[in-house]
Protein backbone atom coordinates (compact mmCIF):
# COMPACT_ATOMS: atom_id res chain seq x y z
CA UNK A 1 0.00 0.00 0.00
CA UNK A 2 3.03 2.23 1.14
CA UNK A 3 5.07 0.92 -2.20
CA UNK A 4 1.15 2.50 -4.40
CA UNK A 5 1.10 5.55 -2.57
CA UNK A 6 4.79 6.63 -3.23
CA UNK A 7 4.14 6.12 -6.63
CA UNK A 8 1.31 8.21 -7.03
CA UNK A 9 2.65 11.30 -5.01
CA UNK A 10 6.06 10.76 -7.52
CA UNK A 11 3.53 10.95 -10.53
CA UNK A 12 1.92 14.10 -9.58
CA UNK A 13 5.11 15.66 -8.73
CA UNK A 14 6.82 14.79 -12.45
CA UNK A 15 3.73 15.99 -14.42
CA UNK A 16 3.09 19.20 -11.66
CA UNK A 17 5.57 21.30 -13.37
CA UNK A 18 4.78 20.78 -17.52
CA UNK A 19 1.02 21.56 -16.42
CA UNK A 20 2.15 24.81 -14.59
CA UNK A 21 4.32 25.40 -17.23
CA UNK A 22 1.43 25.21 -20.20
CA UNK A 23 -0.90 26.77 -18.36
CA UNK A 24 0.89 29.95 -17.67
CA UNK A 25 1.08 30.49 -21.93
CA UNK A 26 -2.63 29.18 -22.19
CA UNK A 27 -4.12 32.43 -22.20
CA UNK A 28 -1.96 33.90 -24.44
CA UNK A 29 1.54 35.91 -24.45
CA UNK A 30 4.07 36.19 -21.59
CA UNK A 31 4.99 38.88 -19.68
CA UNK A 32 8.03 40.70 -20.95
CA UNK A 33 11.31 39.96 -19.01
CA UNK A 34 12.87 43.13 -20.18
CA UNK A 35 11.99 46.25 -19.32
CA UNK A 36 12.74 49.98 -21.02
CA UNK A 37 11.58 51.57 -17.44
CA UNK A 38 15.26 53.29 -17.05
CA UNK A 39 16.68 52.88 -20.58
CA UNK A 40 17.93 56.65 -21.56
CA UNK A 41 16.19 56.66 -24.59
CA UNK A 42 12.76 56.23 -23.21
CA UNK A 43 13.44 58.59 -20.24
CA UNK A 44 14.60 61.31 -22.62
CA UNK A 45 11.61 60.62 -25.02
CA UNK A 46 13.30 59.63 -27.98
CA UNK A 47 11.80 58.55 -31.15
CA UNK A 48 12.04 54.78 -32.31
CA UNK A 49 12.65 52.71 -35.54
CA UNK A 50 10.44 49.91 -35.66
CA UNK A 51 10.45 47.77 -38.78
CA UNK A 52 11.60 50.15 -40.94
CA UNK A 53 9.25 52.54 -39.27
CA UNK A 54 9.60 55.66 -36.80
CA UNK A 55 6.92 55.94 -33.72
CA UNK A 56 6.81 59.00 -31.41
CA UNK A 57 6.69 58.44 -27.39
CA UNK A 58 3.07 59.81 -25.91
CA UNK A 59 2.67 60.15 -22.17
CA UNK A 60 0.15 57.91 -22.62
CA UNK A 61 0.28 54.24 -20.77
CA UNK A 62 -1.45 51.13 -21.06
CA UNK A 63 -1.59 47.83 -19.02
CA UNK A 64 0.03 44.92 -20.26
CA UNK A 65 -3.19 42.42 -21.89
CA UNK A 66 -1.95 38.86 -23.06
CA UNK A 67 -5.19 38.39 -25.00
CA UNK A 68 -4.43 41.01 -27.75
CA UNK A 69 -0.37 42.31 -27.44
CA UNK A 70 2.12 40.17 -29.22
CA UNK A 71 5.53 40.67 -29.51
CA UNK A 72 6.66 42.01 -32.96
CA UNK A 73 9.97 43.03 -32.14
CA UNK A 74 12.96 44.47 -30.10
CA UNK A 75 14.65 48.09 -29.41
CA UNK A 76 18.27 48.25 -28.27
CA UNK A 77 17.51 44.35 -26.08
CA UNK A 78 14.37 45.65 -24.97
CA UNK A 79 11.04 43.76 -26.75
CA UNK A 80 8.34 46.13 -28.75
CA UNK A 81 4.53 44.33 -29.25
CA UNK A 82 1.51 45.23 -31.03
CA UNK A 83 -2.18 45.33 -30.36
CA UNK A 84 -3.78 42.78 -33.11
CA UNK A 85 -7.05 44.45 -32.63
CA UNK A 86 -6.04 48.10 -34.23
CA UNK A 87 -4.69 49.03 -37.19
CA UNK A 88 -1.20 47.59 -37.95
CA UNK A 89 1.60 49.94 -38.20
CA UNK A 90 0.25 52.50 -36.08
CA UNK A 91 1.14 51.75 -32.84
CA UNK A 92 3.73 49.80 -30.74
CA UNK A 93 4.51 49.39 -27.03
CA UNK A 94 7.22 49.82 -25.15
CA UNK A 95 7.21 47.82 -21.72
CA UNK A 96 7.98 50.11 -18.69
CA UNK A 97 7.91 47.60 -16.14
CA UNK A 98 6.19 43.69 -16.79
CA UNK A 99 2.62 45.24 -16.00
CA UNK A 100 2.97 49.07 -17.80
CA UNK A 101 3.33 49.80 -21.24
CA UNK A 102 4.68 53.11 -22.65
CA UNK A 103 2.51 54.34 -26.16
CA UNK A 104 4.65 54.75 -29.25
CA UNK A 105 2.69 56.06 -31.93
CA UNK A 106 3.57 56.73 -35.58
CA UNK A 107 2.22 60.87 -37.43
CA UNK A 108 -0.45 60.80 -39.25
CA UNK A 109 1.54 62.72 -42.40
CA UNK A 110 2.94 61.20 -46.37
CA UNK A 111 -0.18 58.67 -47.16
CA UNK A 112 -1.48 58.54 -44.39
CA UNK A 113 -1.92 62.43 -43.92
CA UNK A 114 -6.27 62.81 -43.65
CA UNK A 115 -6.60 59.78 -42.07
CA UNK A 116 -7.37 58.88 -38.27
CA UNK A 117 -6.89 55.44 -37.73
CA UNK A 118 -8.34 53.11 -35.65
CA UNK A 119 -8.10 55.21 -32.32
CA UNK A 120 -7.67 58.91 -32.24
CA UNK A 121 -4.24 59.72 -32.69
CA UNK A 122 -1.94 61.74 -30.07
CA UNK A 123 -0.91 64.05 -32.45
CA UNK A 124 -2.15 66.43 -34.88
CA UNK A 125 -3.47 65.14 -37.96
CA UNK A 126 -1.36 66.47 -41.14
CA UNK A 127 -3.64 67.90 -44.23
CA UNK A 128 -3.57 66.42 -47.98
CA UNK A 129 -4.54 69.94 -49.12
CA UNK A 130 -0.52 70.66 -50.61
CA UNK A 131 -0.60 67.66 -52.69
CA UNK A 132 -3.92 68.40 -54.43
CA UNK A 133 -3.08 71.79 -55.15
CA UNK A 134 0.23 70.61 -56.32
CA UNK A 135 -1.38 68.45 -58.76
CA UNK A 136 -4.04 70.23 -59.44
CA UNK A 137 -1.16 72.83 -60.64
CA UNK A 138 0.43 70.50 -62.71
CA UNK A 139 -2.55 69.41 -64.85
CA UNK A 140 -3.22 72.74 -65.55
CA UNK A 141 0.41 73.59 -66.63
CA UNK A 142 0.22 70.24 -69.13
CA UNK A 143 -3.69 71.71 -70.23
CA UNK A 144 -1.98 74.65 -71.44
CA UNK A 145 0.73 73.28 -73.14
CA UNK A 146 -1.51 70.76 -75.03
CA UNK A 147 -3.83 73.72 -76.24
CA UNK A 148 -0.78 75.76 -77.36
CA UNK A 149 0.01 72.56 -79.58
CA UNK A 150 -2.49 71.88 -80.87
CA UNK A 151 -2.69 75.39 -82.74
CA UNK A 152 1.47 75.25 -83.72
CA UNK A 153 1.66 75.58 -87.70
CA UNK A 154 -1.50 77.03 -88.47
CA UNK A 155 -1.48 79.64 -91.31
CA UNK A 156 -3.40 82.66 -92.23
CA UNK A 157 -5.01 82.45 -95.70
CA UNK A 158 -4.15 85.21 -98.18
CA UNK A 159 -6.86 87.45 -98.21
CA UNK A 160 -7.61 89.91 -101.14
CA UNK A 161 -8.42 93.42 -101.30
CA UNK A 162 -10.37 94.93 -103.82
CA UNK A 163 -10.01 98.84 -102.99
CA UNK A 164 -9.77 100.40 -106.62
CA UNK A 165 -9.72 98.96 -109.94
CA UNK A 166 -7.62 96.18 -109.39
CA UNK A 167 -7.23 93.68 -106.45
CA UNK A 168 -4.30 94.44 -104.15
CA UNK A 169 -3.25 91.55 -102.79
CA UNK A 170 -1.74 91.56 -99.13
CA UNK A 171 0.83 89.53 -98.17
CA UNK A 172 -0.46 86.92 -95.14
CA UNK A 173 1.15 87.23 -91.84
CA UNK A 174 4.02 84.80 -90.85
CA UNK A 175 2.59 82.01 -88.75
CA UNK A 176 3.48 81.90 -85.27
CA UNK A 177 4.69 79.09 -84.32
CA UNK A 178 4.95 77.94 -80.63
CA UNK A 179 7.81 75.42 -79.90
CA UNK A 180 6.65 72.55 -77.84
CA UNK A 181 9.04 72.65 -74.59
CA UNK A 182 9.96 69.53 -72.43
CA UNK A 183 7.07 68.30 -69.79
CA UNK A 184 8.96 68.44 -66.78
CA UNK A 185 7.24 66.44 -63.76
CA UNK A 186 7.78 67.49 -60.25
CA UNK A 187 7.43 65.49 -57.07
CA UNK A 188 5.73 66.24 -53.88
CA UNK A 189 8.73 67.70 -51.73
CA UNK A 190 9.71 65.51 -48.93
CA UNK A 191 9.39 66.96 -45.43
CA UNK A 192 12.51 69.28 -44.21
CA UNK A 193 11.77 69.30 -40.99
CA UNK A 194 9.24 68.08 -38.03
CA UNK A 195 7.48 70.14 -35.06
CA UNK A 196 8.82 67.46 -32.61
CA UNK A 197 6.75 66.27 -29.84
CA UNK A 198 4.31 68.23 -27.97
CA UNK A 199 1.21 68.60 -26.23
CA UNK A 200 -1.60 70.40 -25.46
CA UNK A 201 -1.82 72.86 -21.67
CA UNK A 202 -3.66 75.22 -20.24
CA UNK A 203 -4.95 76.60 -23.82
CA UNK A 204 -1.29 76.91 -25.35
CA UNK A 205 1.47 73.93 -27.48
CA UNK A 206 4.49 73.27 -25.58
CA UNK A 207 7.00 70.89 -27.03
CA UNK A 208 9.52 68.41 -25.37
CA UNK A 209 12.92 70.46 -24.32
CA UNK A 210 15.53 68.07 -23.01
CA UNK A 211 15.86 65.10 -20.95
CA UNK A 212 14.10 63.89 -17.76
CA UNK A 213 14.58 64.49 -14.26
CA UNK A 214 13.94 62.67 -11.13
CA UNK A 215 11.12 64.61 -9.62
CA UNK A 216 11.44 66.44 -5.98
CA UNK A 217 8.92 67.92 -4.26
CA UNK A 218 11.20 70.70 -3.21
CA UNK A 219 12.01 71.69 -6.54
CA UNK A 220 8.27 71.30 -8.41
CA UNK A 221 4.88 72.36 -7.53
CA UNK A 222 1.91 70.70 -9.15
CA UNK A 223 -0.16 73.02 -11.38
CA UNK A 224 -2.29 70.20 -13.09
CA UNK A 225 -2.97 67.03 -15.30
CA UNK A 226 -2.49 65.86 -18.50
CA UNK A 227 -4.15 62.55 -19.74
CA UNK A 228 -3.78 61.71 -16.17
CA UNK A 229 -0.24 62.54 -15.43
CA UNK A 230 0.77 65.35 -13.10
CA UNK A 231 1.86 68.82 -14.53
CA UNK A 232 4.53 70.72 -12.44
CA UNK A 233 6.24 74.09 -12.88
CA UNK A 234 9.68 74.57 -11.35
CA UNK A 235 9.26 76.68 -7.87
CA UNK A 236 12.40 79.37 -8.89
CA UNK A 237 12.12 78.30 -12.74
CA UNK A 238 10.61 79.84 -15.98
CA UNK A 239 7.22 79.96 -16.54
CA UNK A 240 7.38 79.13 -20.09
CA UNK A 241 8.68 75.72 -19.08
CA UNK A 242 6.54 73.06 -17.63
CA UNK A 243 7.14 69.73 -15.84
CA UNK A 244 5.33 66.29 -17.13
CA UNK A 245 5.53 62.63 -15.22
CA UNK A 246 6.98 60.22 -17.73
CA UNK A 247 5.19 57.32 -15.53
CA UNK A 248 3.61 56.98 -12.28
CA UNK A 249 6.25 58.12 -9.59
CA UNK A 250 8.92 58.58 -11.63
CA UNK A 251 10.77 61.18 -13.78
CA UNK A 252 9.03 64.64 -15.20
CA UNK A 253 10.16 65.47 -18.59
CA UNK A 254 10.19 69.20 -19.54
CA UNK A 255 8.39 71.03 -22.06
CA UNK A 256 8.34 74.42 -23.51
CA UNK A 257 6.13 76.64 -24.66
CA UNK A 258 6.62 78.33 -28.17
Amino acid sequence: MRVCTLGVVLSVALLSPKAAHAQAYAFGSPLPEVTAGIAEWQTRSEPIIVNGLVYFPTPATRMFDPSVMVQTSVYQGVPIYTDVTIEPNSVVYVPLTRTNMRWYERKRQGYLAGTAGSRTPAFPVDVASDTVLLREGLDARLALLAEATGTAGESVPEPTSTVGRAPVVVQPTPPVVVRQRPTRVESIPAPVATSGVWLEFDGARWYADGASVPFSSDRFEPIGDYRGFPVYREKHGRRDTIWVSVVKDGPVAPYKKR
